[in-house]
């Protein structure tokens, strides 16, 4: 959902809740957040997401399959404190670069392979999902979950494929063979 580590968080007038996830009359999932600069927004969420990750969870949580009106912070801590604080995810997150990385020395992959994962975030996290998305969703669509100002960013971010095109149309052509 190309969250921010504080639409996990929250913030001082915002807690993410489980009623954060809201379905519309036609049956499309949002989550709704009050995100950066104070702005509220909502961002689409995958059907997958909702009918098996989240579904997964609420059941580990002992709760309903799918969130309705439900005031239950979307994260707490094992020990059942509501909420997490941004550095404990980032902490949880790291964990689990540390853990792939490790399967991945295991493996005999590349230092190229490892690389990427090296500088891995959160924040990275967001930016990969969105470069894999932007091969299949619209620059508006994503631009609106990604909560960009301007359209421009997102497309300068992640449609590189049009300087793809762009280079295949042009690497080719001859400079000697032209009849100028």
């Amino acid at each position: 959902m190309y969250l921010r580590i504080s639409d996990l968080a929250g913030r001082d007038n915002w807690q993410p809740l489980m009623s954060d996830f809201r379905k519309d009359l036609s049956g499309a999932w949002w989550f709704h957040v009050i995100g950066k600069g104070n702005k509220v927004a909502k961002i689409s969420v995958k059907n997958e997401y909702i009918d098996i990750w989240m579904r997964r969870y609420r059941s580990y949580l002992g709760l309903t399959a799918t969130p309705q009106n439900d005031a239950t912070p979307l994260l707490r801590a094992h020990h059942g404190r509501e909420g997490l604080s941004e550095g404990y995810i980032r902490v949880l997150v790291q964990g689990v670069f540390d853990e792939a990385f490790n399967r991945m020395k295991e493996e005999g992959r590349t230092e190229d392979e490892m690389d990427a994962l090296r500088s891995a975030s959160t924040h990275w996290l967001r930016h990969t999902s969105a470069t894999f998305d932007a091969k299949v969703r619209s620059d508006k669509d994503l631009q609106a979950d990604l909560r960009h100002e301007s359209l421009s960013t997102t497309v300068n971010n992640y449609y590189h494929s049009i300087d793809e095109q762009r280079h295949r149309s042009n690497k080719d052509l001859s400079i000697v063979d032209r009849d100028l």
